[in-house]
This record gives C-alpha cells, sequence and structure tokens, in this order.
C-alpha cells in the first residue's frame, strides 16, 4: 500500500473483512531458470555446434566431390545440410547470451534471430519435401516420377526458401536489445508493444507449431505410410534395410521435435487461458522450453547420420575420399623417404643397403 497509505489507515478499522491476496497474482520469478540456462545453454549449443558442423559439412564435401549427375533427393540432401549448418553457426551468438549477455549489437540480433528462425523452418520443411520426393519415387514411379523435371524442383526450392524468409519478418522487425537492470546485462529479444504482446507471442508460438511441426509430420505420416502400403503389396518387406530407414526417420524426427513443442503448445494454451496460471506451472514450461529445444537441435547432428551414412552410395564416396586422402598421405611420406635415401647416397653417408634390415621393414610398416 505504500508509506502514506499506511499510515491513513484508522487504527480502529477493521482489517477482517479485506480479502486475502493470493500467491498467484505476484509476477512469477524467472530466476532458476536463467541460473539454470546460464549452465545448461552454452555446453549443449557448443556441442551441436561442433558436431553439427563437421557432420553436415562432410555432407557437403562429398556431395560436393561428386562428378555424376545429382539426384533428386542428393539435391534436397545439399540444401538440407546447408540449412542445418547455417542452423547451427547461430547457435554461439545464443550460447554467449545465456552466458555473457548479448554484446554484438541490435544489427547483428535482427540478423541472427531471422537466420536462426530461416533455417529451422528450412530444415524442418526440407524433412518433408524429402519424404514427397521419396513417395514419388515409390509410390508413383511411373505416372509422376519420370515426368518431374529439375526446373520444377528450382521451382519448389525457391517457394520453400521464400516461405522461411516471410515467416522470419517478425525476428527483423521486432528483435531489440535493451539493457536488463535485473540481469545486468543486454538481451537480445523480441520487443512486443504492451498491448501487443500476448497476441504476436501465441501467434508466433502457433505458427512455429504448425508449420515447424504439424504439417511436416502429416505429410512425413502420410507418404511413409503410402510406401509401407507399396511395399507390402509389392511383397518386398523382405527388403528391412529400406522399411528400417523409414521408421528410423519419423520415429527420429518425432522424438527430436515433439517434446519441445508440446511445451510450445501448453505455453500457448497458458496464455490464451485454457490452462490455469500457475508459477509452479509457468516454471515448467520454461524449464522445458529450455530442455526441450536443445534435444530438438540435436536433430541437425542426427541429419548426416540419417540421410547419409544410412546411404550405400554416400558411404562408397565417403571410403573413397578417404582412401584418396590416406594415398596422398602414403604417397608424399614415400617420396620423403626416397628422396631422404638418395640425398644421403649422393653424400657418401649410410646408404641404404647399409640400413639394418629390421629398420626398414619397420619404416614400410609404418607407412602402411
Amino acid at each position: 500500500l505504500g508509506v502514506q497509505a499506511l499510515l491513513s489507515v484508522s487504527p480502529s478499522q477493521d482489517y477482517t473483512s479485506y480479502p486475502d491476496i493470493s500467491e498467484d497474482t505476484a509476477p512469477c520469478r524467472p530466476d532458476a531458470v536463467s541460473e539454470f540456462g546460464q549452465y545448461f545453454v552454452p555446453p549443449v549449443f557448443a556441442l551441436v555446434f561442433v558436431v553439427g558442423l563437421a557432420g553436415n559439412g562432410l555432407v557437403l564435401v562429398v556431395l560436393g566431390r561428386r562428378r555424376c549427375p545429382w539426384h533428386l533427393a542428393d539435391r534436397y540432401l545439399f540444401q538440407l545440410a546447408l540449412a542445418d549448418i547455417l542452423l547451427v553457426l547461430g547457435l554461439p551468438f545464443w550460447a554467449t547470451q545465456f552466458a555473457h549477455g548479448w554484446v554484438f549489437g541490435e544489427v547483428l540480433c535482427k540478423l541472427v534471430g531471422a537466420l536462426s528462425a530461416v533455417n529451422s523452418y528450412s530444415s524442418i520443411l526440407l524433412l518433408a519435401g524429402i519424404s514427397i520426393d521419396r513417395y514419388l519415387a515409390i509410390v508413383h514411379a511411373v505416372q509422376l516420377y519420370r515426368h518431374l523435371r529439375t526446373l520444377h524442383l528450382h521451382l519448389a526450392c525457391a517457394l520453400l526458401w521464400a516461405v522461411c524468409l516471410a515467416l522470419s519478418v517478425p525476428e527483423l522487425h521486432f528483435r531489440t536489445v535493451p539493457f536488463q537492470p535485473q540481469g545486468h546485462a543486454s538481451i537480445c529479444y523480441r520487443g512486443f508493444k504492451a498491448h501487443e504482446a500476448q497476441a504476436w507471442r501465441v501467434g508466433l508460438h502457433l505458427t512455429s507449431f504448425a508449420l515447424g511441426f504439424l504439417l511436416p509430420l502429416l505429410v512425413m505420416l502420410f507418404c511413409y505410410g503410402r510406401i509401407f502400403c507399396t511395399l507390402h503389396r509389392a511383397q518386398l518387406l523382405a527388403r528391412h534395410r529400406s522399411l528400417r530407414l523409414v521408421l528410423l526417420l519419423l520415429a527420429l524426427f518425432v522424438l527430436c521435435w515433439a517434446p519441445f513443442h508440446v511445451f510450445l503448445l501448453l505455453d500457448s494454451l497458458q496464455r490464451l487461458g485454457y490452462v490455469g496460471r500457475h508459477c509452479a506451472l509457468e516454471r515448467v514450461l520454461d524449464f522445458g522450453l529450455l530442455v526441450t529445444e536443445g534435444l530438438g537441435l540435436l536433430h541437425c547432428c542426427l541429419n548426416p547420420l540419417v540421410y547419409a551414412f544410412a546411404g550405400v552410395k554416400f558411404r562408397r564416396e565417403l571410403s573413397k575420399l578417404c582412401w584418396k586422402g590416406r594415398g596422398q598421405s602414403q604417397s608424399q611420406s614415400s617420396r620423403r623417404i626416397f628422396s631422404t635415401r638418395e640425398q644421403s647416397h649422393h653424400r657418401g653417408g649410410t646408404s641404404v643397403h647399409s640400413i639394418p634390415e629390421g629398420d626398414t621393414d619397420h619404416g614400410y610398416s609404418v607407412m602402411l
């Protein structure tokens, strides 16, 4: 009430008629969530950054060295790896914010926010595109797939990236870097006006849930379900590799992203009033969103394993790349050894014939 209000109250006034103030009306303090994020987010984001960059970078190298014409699936795979790389490139910035606040300025805040939004949507929508590609190749191999031209693929991918760019416009518009006195640091976040904040947050959350999870999931369920039925009718279920791969693709997508979007949907329902507001529940939602987002980002690391390393052609190309690099290293080592021996022979020093036989064999065994 304040000091002046307390002094103006009569001592003889009856306080029993005043209603009790519920603790839930007080603002919920996010101190525990912020402290947990400082220790949880930087190492998790660093792990995803290193593994995702290395794995998807290897996919780009192997695909880039192919001399044969790319199939449609190869083009999707290339764009998927590129989208995942662009997504993980923004993780060091967010990890730094959790540890020390945002120190990169407002322009970079908007760009990194938009880049993260574009590539989070594009990587998931490309997964749905790959399922459509396999659906056309297996279920409609004669009727549709032969008439699908490269131009159609480029147009579809251009439309997909255009949609992702459109979905990133709110990040460019609302991202700002105010100084937070409570945390003693600047924070890059979406700064909505007070009377619009609830509508924008709920709208963006529901858009992310619909386009970033539900729609791709329904597309993949339909495509892979039809693929399963087609293989069953053709009595090709004995080829367990294809069936296991299909089930693995769908299972990994759901396991990685379903928990995050469930928490995102619950948070939206609470903001809309369909779920009661309690500080304990809000704390659970904040912790859940933080942890499950890290789990969802692990999908960037698993994509190379599922879509590349599980493929026979990719393993063959990777083996050629490794053997070629090893062969070049052996060739250089051989040239250095023979050059050293020849120089030693011409100088009149120790010749090849004067080297003990055991040492010579040992040298060649190290090279092999």
